[in-house]
């Protein structure tokens, strides 16, 4: 009988070890600042995050062997939403791809979001180490190519700053990611009128 508890305790903390904590990606909106210029692109844009994506689930490594669950998509949309206004003139979120004639714009972008987390710590689940990719595809209101530009955001996060907030890592890394994206979208030739 004693036997059958320890197997049965060591089953339950292999579960618990293997579960995946939820946390948010989900950056300060109030750190996408415009660029130090405040130049804009004169151009109406809509961006498209597939319905299939928003719902999402990715897991990746956390601390102690655990792992942490986000939603990329939906945690980033607000954000990605601000970083396009401090790029462009005009902003919309479009349903379909190539966007309706009424909808009147000139670019359509879609975003991809690869994420990746990792920590050295064998004591604390939270990740220490997170990478965002982002890439935006772009296209004309036909759908046909314009460009693809893609950024990597890296951000990292000791216990001493993450005990209070499990989700900064991802934060940063998406702020980051962000950031560089406003900076690569305005300094492409192909999106200026």
């Amino acid at each position: 009988m004693n036997l059958i508890k320890r197997l049965g305790a060591l089953a339950a903390v292999l579960v618990l070890a293997g579960c995946a904590h939820p946390i948010s990606i989900a950056p300060d909106v109030a750190k996408l600042a415009p660029s130090e210029s405040g130049r804009r692109i004169e151009a109406r844009v809509a961006y498209h995050i597939p319905d299939s994506l928003q719902e999402k689930d990715v897991i990746t490594a956390g601390g102690g062997g655990d792992k942490v669950q986000y939603k990329p998509y939906k945690d980033m949309e607000a954000a990605f939403y601000v970083m396009l206004g401090n790029v462009f003139a005009q902003v919309t979120k479009t349903k379909a791809v190539p966007p309706a004639a009424s909808e009147n714009v000139s670019y359509v972008i879609t975003p991809e979001i690869l994420t990746a987390s990792s920590s050295e710590s064998l004591l604390t689940w939270p990740p220490t180490r997170f990478q965002t990719q982002l890439t935006c595809v772009v296209t004309d209101a036909a759908g046909n190519p314009v460009t693809t530009v893609s950024v990597m955001g890296e951000g990292l996060a000791e216990f001493d700053e993450f005990k209070t907030n499990f989700n900064l890592a991802a934060q940063r890394s998406t702020e980051s990611a962000l950031l560089k994206m406003r900076d690569a979208l305005l300094a492409d030739a192909t999106l200026k009128k």
